[in-house]
Formats: C-alpha cells, structure tokens, sequence
C-alpha cells in the first residue's frame, strides 16, 4: 500500500506518522542534522532509494555536507558490507550534487 493511498484511507495514521517523526527528528541530545545522518545510514542499510534521498535531503538542509553523508555511507557499508552502499546509484547522485 503507499503512502498516498493510506493518507486516503486511513488519515489519522498518516497524521500520527508525521507527528512522531517531527517529534523523533528535532533537535534534543542529538540535532536534527546528526538524526538525519543516522538515517541515511539506516536508509543504506533497508536499501530504501525513497528513504536514503528524503533523509540525505533533509540532512543537507539541516546543514550536513557532502563529506559527512559520505562517512555516514561508510559507516553502512563496514556495518554490513559493501551491499549497503553500492547497491543504487541514487548514492553516487547524492554525494555528487550534495542533495
């Protein structure tokens, strides 16, 4: 099921959704920047081109470098081998034009 069909059927889910992520993804212990990057190595890691070009995305807004995706990649890839990171080439689209 997508997002877009839940968001028809069931719209206090989808709600619920994005009120636990703005409260998981603000700034706390960690800021929103580090979260993000955290994400984008999960992201490699479920091999989700959907997930890793939302959160690098977000991570770049909230002040992340092309540099630190980078290592956040790297930090996937020795987690759970070189699969996590080569797997698409959405990677080397983000890296090249720090989105």
């Amino acid at each position: 099921m997508s997002l877009e069909l839940l968001a028809k059927q069931k719209p206090e889910v989808v709600q619920a959704l994005y009120r636990m992520k703005n409260e998981v993804f603000k700034n706390g212990a960690l800021t929103t920047k580090e979260k993000e990057l955290i994400a984008v190595a999960v992201s490699c890691f479920l091999k989700c081109d959907i997930c890793l070009e939302n959160h690098a995305q977000a991570a770049v807004s909230a002040g992340a470098t092309k540099e630190e995706l980078q290592e956040a990649m790297i930090v996937a890839m020795y987690l759970t081998g070189p699969s996590a990171v080569i797997w698409t080439p959405k990677i080397d689209e983000i890296i090249r034009l720090g989105k």
